[in-house]
Formats: C-alpha cells, sequence, structure tokens
C-alpha cells in the first residue's frame, strides 16, 4: 500500500505544471507593464517559471523566467516562432532587414551578411574604433559638462559609418544622432502601445518619425549611389559586400534591400554600444574600486603598439566590466516572440499566437544564479562565468538570431573605454537619480552629464 501510495504521489508531482498565472487582471498588467516594465518584471522573477499574464485564448501572453524555457524558444523550437509584433513596428523604420526578416528569408541574409564580421574584418575595424576613439579623447577638455549618453551616440555613429559604410560623417553626426533617436522613441511608443497607428496618418509623433527616416534614408542613398560609382572605395564595408553578393541566378541584391540592411546598422548597430558605454562611465564613476583596477589595467597596455586587436586582447579586466555591464543594464532587455503554431516546450503546451516576453534585464539579476545580483562586480566574471546555466546570461540573445555583430560590439567598447580612459575618467556632475529608460534599447532616461577629469 505505501508503495502504491508513494507511486501516486511521484507521478503527480511530475506532473506540476510549470506554468504559473500572475495575481492580477488583465487590465492591472497592462497598466503596470505600461508604468512600469522593468519592475513587472523583476517582481515576477520568481513567480514561476513561465509566467501567464492572461490576455484571452485567442492570445495568450506569458513572462519567460527559466533559463530552460529561454533554450526552448531560441533554440531547440526555433522554428515555431517568430518576432512578431516587435518586427512589425521596427520595419516601418528599417524595413525588411536583418533585424525584421523571418524563417528562410532571415538565414538568407544572415548567411550573405556573415562575412562583414569574420575575424580578419574585425581586425581591420578595430583599427578604426581606435583611430576614432583617441580622436574623441583629443577633443576633451577637463572640466567641461558634456552630455556622455549624447558623445557616445555620435561616437558609435562615426564608427558605424567608417567600418560598415566606409564613409566619414563628422559633419553630419548630430543631425544623423538625432534622427536616429527620433526614430528609437517613435518605435518604442508604439511597440508598447495597445494600437499601432498607420504611419502615414499625420499625427504629430508620426510627422517626427517620418522626417528622422528620410534624414537617415538620404544619406543611405547617397552612399549607395556613390558606392555605385567608385566601388573600389568600398570594398571593405558591409555596402561593398553587399553590392558584390549575388543569388543562384546570378542576380544582385536590390537597392531596397540595401538600404534596410543599412538602416538596420544604423539603428540597431550603434545605439546599443553607446548605451551600454553610457552605463559603464556610470558604474565606474559609482565604483571607485572597480575604476582603480580599470586604470591601473590600462597603465600597462601601449594602445598605439602592435595591431589593436593585439591590444584588445590584454584588456582582461576591461572586458569584465563590459560584461557585468552587459549583465546589469543589457541593451537588448526584451526579446519578444510569438509562436506561429501549437508548441509543446518542457511537457506544457502553448496555443498557436502564445507571445512570450523573454527579458534578459530581470532574468540576470536572479539571485539563485548570481551573488549579490544588484551589485556592480566584474570579478565575477573571471570567477565562476562557466558554471552559470545556459541563458541564465545572455545579452546578445542566441540561437539563429544572435546578435550577428556581438564579437564587434565586445571589440568597439573595449577599444573605447580603454583609449578615453588612459586619457580621463568622467564624474557626474548632478545628484539626480539615474534611472534606467527601456525603450527598443535600455538608455538612461534623461541621459547623463558627466566632466571629464585627466589621468
Amino acid at each position: 500500500m505505501l508503495l502504491l501510495i508513494a507511486a501516486k504521489q511521484s507521478k503527480e508531482a511530475t506532473t506540476i505544471s510549470r506554468v504559473t498565472e500572475i495575481d492580477k487582471s488583465r487590465l492591472q498588467v497592462f497598466m503596470a507593464f505600461q508604468k512600469d516594465p522593468l519592475h513587472l518584471l523583476e517582481s515576477t522573477l520568481h513567480d514561476g517559471d513561465m509566467v501567464y499574464l492572461g490576455n484571452g485564448r485567442k492570445r495568450p501572453a506569458y513572462i519567460v523566467n527559466s533559463p530552460e524555457f529561454v533554450h526552448e524558444i531560441l533554440v531547440s523550437k526555433d522554428a515555431f516562432f517568430v518576432k512578431g509584433r516587435s518586427s512589425s513596428v521596427l520595419s516601418r523604420t528599417i524595413g525588411d532587414g536583418l533585424l525584421t526578416s523571418e524563417h528562410e528569408r532571415h538565414q538568407k541574409q544572415r548567411q550573405y551578411m556573415q562575412p562583414v564580421f569574420y575575424k580578419e574584418r574585425i581586425q581591420s575595424y578595430a583599427q578604426i574604433v581606435l583611430r576614432e576613439a583617441e580622436a574623441f579623447a583629443n577633443r576633451l577638455t577637463e572640466g567641461q559638462t558634456l552630455s556622455i549618453s549624447d558623445t557616445m551616440m555620435q561616437l558609435t555613429l562615426t564608427v558605424i559609418a567608417q567600418t560598415m559604410f566606409a564613409t566619414d560623417l563628422e559633419e553630419r553626426k548630430s543631425e544623423l544622432a538625432a534622427a536616429v533617436n527620433d526614430t528609437i522613441e517613435r518605435s518604442a511608443r508604439t511597440l508598447f502601445s495597445p494600437f499601432i497607428m498607420p504611419l502615414g496618418m499625420p499625427t504629430p509623433g508620426n510627422i517626427v518619425h517620418r522626417r528622422a527616416i528620410r534624414t537617415l534614408e538620404t544619406m543611405v542613398y547617397e552612399v549607395i549611389n556613390d558606392a555605385q560609382i567608385h566601388p573600389d572605395k568600398y570594398q571593405l564595408s558591409l555596402l561593398g559586400l553587399l553590392m558584390d553578393t549575388k543569388d543562384t541566378n546570378g542576380e544582385g541584391i536590390p537597392i531596397e534591400e540595401m538600404r534596410n540592411q543599412m538602416m538596420t546598422m544604423l539603428l540597431a548597430g550603434h545605439e546599443t554600444t553607446a548605451n551600454l558605454l553610457t552605463w559603464i562611465w556610470y558604474s565606474l564613476g559609482e565604483h571607485p574600486e572597480v575604476e582603480a583596477k580599470f586604470h591601473k589595467e590600462l597603465e600597462n597596455v601601449e594602445l598605439t603598439v602592435g595591431s589593436a586587436m593585439e591590444q584588445y586582447r590584454k584588456l582582461t579586466y576591461t572586458n569584465q566590466i563590459i560584461q557585468e555591464a552587459l549583465r546589469l543594464y543589457p541593451p537588448a532587455w526584451t526579446i519578444l516572440r510569438e509562436a506561429e503554431r501549437e508548441v509543446t516546450m518542457l511537457g506544457e503546451t502553448f496555443a498557436p499566437h502564445s507571445s512570450f516576453l523573454i527579458s534578459p534585464y530581470s532574468i540576470h539579476r536572479n539571485g539563485n544564479v548570481f551573488e549579490d545580483p544588484l551589485t556592480f562586480r566584474p570579478e565575477r566574471f573571471a570567477e565562476g562565468a562557466g558554471s552559470w546555466p545556459r541563458f541564465a546570461y545572455f545579452p546578445f540573445g542566441g540561437g539563429s538570431r544572435s546578435c550577428i555583430g556581438s564579437n564587434f560590439a565586445m571589440m568597439e567598447a573595449t577599444l573605447i573605454l580603454a583609449a578615453v580612459g588612459k586619457r580621463f575618467r568622467f564624474r557626474r556632475t548632478d545628484s539626480l537619480p539615474v534611472q534606467p529608460e527601456p525603450l527598443v534599447s535600455l538608455r538612461i532616461k534623461g541621459g547623463l552629464n558627466m566632466e571629464p577629469i585627466k589621468q
């Protein structure tokens, strides 16, 4: 009898659902997300592996907290999902590019763009990054107050233009950075609103958005036109690769698709790195012990000796600082997926059109994985990174849609920090509270003002 009872209890234990339901109405969930999405995500982190938000039977919605479920969605059952709403919103600006295309089309685009990020290419980009970072440092004046968020945006925009488009945007970087900012803000508002207003409607927000798109497109088409006339100049850039790519029928990539991929790089390729760098300068200023170790490492590295990549590989602690910033302040703070058809994951079955919200921001703050999860401590990446579950830490996503430029981004951030940090440290010029602002990328709300202090 005892054996039968034990067997029954064991069977019941194995059928316990890993899906729990949030203790809020659909309206309460919507209002909470609109008010503070990061707080909602953090507050439900330990409510279950998969938290059901309601939203009705036709389009049920879930918050994903378990690294195992993240692996299922991004890797094992990737073919069952699309990006859904996020692609629909972003495609209004960047078209059907690498960030928004789906399935076979996405695989094809990723395949022809991958060579841009090969090791040999990144080595040549490193020299450009170092050159632009040192030029930026040369322009700094001790004691001046500057918006770190704005200047990092302009610096990374310059780097993307030089490396991906072989183009100097020095005279237009302020205008273009502002246009990128407008598209990001308008896209974020649309993404988190209950209805997607057609971009053609003449609302004040849409007028700003369309004007920003025209500003970026003007530059993109000018560069494409010049590349058609002077192809040799662009040979080693993304644009040169796009112009040389042919399909199995010998057909080249259409101009519109080139435009889409260049717009994708403009938005996804520099805004995320700029926000990451802003968070790092803030974190260094708030943690003197980390800042001291950072500058100590820089004393032993001569950036102008040998290749930039050789020096990059020596910056071990700087790399850990970046990894820790990516843990606490991941630019891609949320990942959205929608099931195209019924899918079973880890014994749970989910209906077609179910939507899943995966947040690296909240998952990276799990105290069951990371000791003192809210503490900025880069050393943790030298101590126990290998012991963490897969997808307990995933700042660049994962699976077929992982960030194609992750190695480039790490190199770029490291060399910018090193080149500027060799000359300056930064201190805040006000004591206003710093708050994260979750738009398309995670930024500091209202920006960050700091002053450079010579080393």
